[in-house]
């Protein structure tokens, strides 16, 4: 139509015909959007499906040395951001598996990309690997974004690429005073495995006994509580804190404990890099946390003298030990460290040095006391080799030998490993600075990339772990899985079709072949404490911690758990031992004079 044509329309005509132009227009605008809206997911989707074809290509087509394959995703600056740090749990589950087996993958996500590695022999060759040797990378990350460390210390941190080791690294020119891996290193090294180990100990097992005989509990009355897992917050939480850090931190700030708690309940939305503005709680117990260890660190400063020194040459009533002195100390002569940067990184390591061993703690008790034959068969064996006579007067009374808890009883110790293989979810993270890695003869990684190994995929690994066909799944706790039965070879906690590995017991010699505990061969698999040269330094201590614990409660309690159905929380996913998700009642009563275990 020629438009001037309209000029010559009557005004009735022209409203409609121009109705009918707009709609015209609006009908081709949606065609268009919807066009759009169809064509839009090709991009996304074509992406997928090449990552997905180059992902089965690496595993079908295997070469020597050769870098992981990258997991598919849709969206390619985002990667798999957002189920690696928000669904966890099923994410690890299926993005370290391929045709039934653990392997390795490159996961990428927004800040750059990150190695999984996993499976047996490749996680055993991590840990053989001097280059991997290095945590720094997630000691800084933490610092910075947990811990609340001021930015200008962190430079220490990035700048030190000269490793764990008492030699640094050849290419390193980091100055020996900055060397903040290895000097930190060592200081926990001495603390919780050398000369200060039993020191240690014993101040935090003194305490603990201590705490439970103070407590208001009959020998022939059943008392009620309301959540174990609180129960052991307070008793032994108070006993690992004054032990390791002294009793000046709690005199000063006696709600210190609690929010420590609070804060460990905080860690993974930090850990997350949630905004101040969606979790202010989190920043509030943070920032009342700080205050008290820089009160605590600054009265220590006018008050300790040399003379404040325990006899044992460790404890002092001011720092709480050796380990502390010495930190703030080496840590003070770090470029860019003041009493801020201090106090961050000590509550970094009050943080790990308390809410790890107490829940793991708890959770070894939990299971022996959820089963009453499993209490009477480990009282039983307890007191075959060790007889203790309980005095309900005073816990000092019981004499456990740990010598004997350590290495002479084997159910106890396969129920300590048990516990940890089923509860201990964490990331163990290396990387290496300065050269390409081999991961064994297979894989590789990249110069200055993050690996990291998954305890959960490795503990979770039903082609591993023995279940005895299936009786006990490796998601259910099993007491037995770490006892090996010279006469049953489907015994151990290997599977048979993997291959039983050949362990030698100590005593051999003896004419009586009795099941043992071992954990030979499990390198890398068994791994709650990483593994390596930079495997966690205070593992020993914690061993201790949790194997006295409960060797105490089960000589001097009875304790029957209410609460039938148990649900673990996994919202900490990745940062330590799990939890319970809800109260855990039970009730308690003390042993009577005279009761053998």
């Amino acid at each position: 139509m020629d438009p001037l044509s309209l000029y010559n329309q009557t005004p009735a005509t022209v409203p409609a015909q121009q109705g009918f132009l707009r709609n015209l227009d609006l009908s081709d605008s949606k065609i268009t959007a919807r066009v759009v809206c169809l064509l839009l997911p090709f991009p996304f989707l074509i992406h997928y499906l090449v990552g997905l074809a180059l992902f089965h290509w690496t595993h079908l087509r295997p070469k020597d040395k050769q870098v992981p394959p990258t997991l598919p995703h849709l969206v390619p600056l985002l990667g798999s951001a957002l189920p690696f740090a928000f669904d966890c749990v099923n994410f690890i589950r299926h993005a370290t598996r391929y045709a039934g087996s653990l392997v390795p993958v490159r996961l990428s996500i927004i800040a750059g990309d990150i190695f999984l590695f996993q499976g047996p022999k490749t996680v055993a060759a991590v840990w053989r690997e001097q280059q991997l040797g290095s945590p720094i990378f997630i000691y800084t990350f933490a610092l910075q974004h947990v811990f609340g460390m001021p930015k200008r210390a962190l430079a220490a941190y990035r700048a030190d690429d000269s490793g764990s080791h008492r030699r640094p690294h050849p290419e390193s020119n980091v100055e020996p005073h900055n060397r903040v891996d290895f000097l930190t290193h060592q200081i926990l090294f001495k603390a919780f495995g050398g000369s200060g180990l039993n020191k240690a100990f014993d101040r935090c097992a003194g305490i603990l006994r201590r705490n439970l005989e103070g407590l208001a509990i009959p020998e022939d009355e059943w008392i009620e509580m309301p959540d174990l897992w609180a129960f052991f917050q307070s008793q032994l939480g108070t006993a690992v804190l004054e032990g390791l850090y002294g009793p000046t931190l709690s005199l000063l700030s006696p709600g210190f404990l609690q929010d420590l708690w609070a804060f460990d309940r905080a860690t993974p939305k930090l850990a997350k890099l949630m905004p101040k503005f969606l979790i202010p709680e989190a920043y509030r117990v943070r920032g009342r946390l700080l205050d008290s260890i820089r009160r605590w660190h600054d009265h220590a400063r006018q008050h300790f003298d040399e003379s404040s020194i325990d006899a044992d040459g460790d404890a002092d009533p001011y720092w709480g030990s050796q380990m502390v002195r010495s930190r703030q100390k080496i840590l003070l002569e770090v470029d860019g460290q003041d009493y801020d940067a201090i106090a961050a990184a000590d509550l970094g390591l009050i943080w790990a040095s308390v809410t790890n061993v107490v829940p793991s703690s708890m959770m070894t008790a939990l299971h022996i006391f959820r089963s009453p034959p499993l209490t009477t068969r480990l009282r039983t064996t307890l007191l075959t080799d060790n007889p203790i006579t309980i005095n309900p007067s005073s816990l000092t009374g019981i004499n456990i030998n740990l010598d004997n808890i350590l290495h002479h009883q084997p159910l106890l110790s396969s129920i300590y490993a048990e516990t940890l293989r089923l509860h201990l979810q964490a990331y163990v993270t290396r990387a290496s600075p300065h050269r390409d890695v081999a991961i064994g003869r297979r894989w590789a990684l990249p110069r200055g990339k993050v690996c990291m190994v998954n305890t959960y995929a490795s503990h979770m690994d039903e082609s591993f772990w023995n279940t005895r066909a299936g009786r006990h799944p490796v998601g259910e706790f099993w007491a037995d899985r770490f006892l090996i039965d010279p006469l049953d070879e489907g015994s151990g906690p290997v599977r048979g079709d993997v291959g039983r590995e050949v362990y030698t017991r100590p005593g051999e010699e003896e004419k009586e072949q009795k099941p043992f505990f071992s954990v030979q061969g499990l390198e890398g698999a068994w791994i709650p404490y990483g593994g390596g040269y930079a495997a966690c330094p205070g593992r020993q201590f914690a061993k201790r911690i949790i194997l006295y614990t409960t060797a105490l409660l089960v000589a001097a309690f009875d304790v029957e758990v209410l609460t039938e159905r148990l649900v673990m929380d996994d919202r900490c996913f990745g940062l330590g031992t799990q939890k319970p998700r809800h109260a855990v009642k039970f009730r308690i009563r003390r042993r009577r004079a005279g009761d053998k275990l």
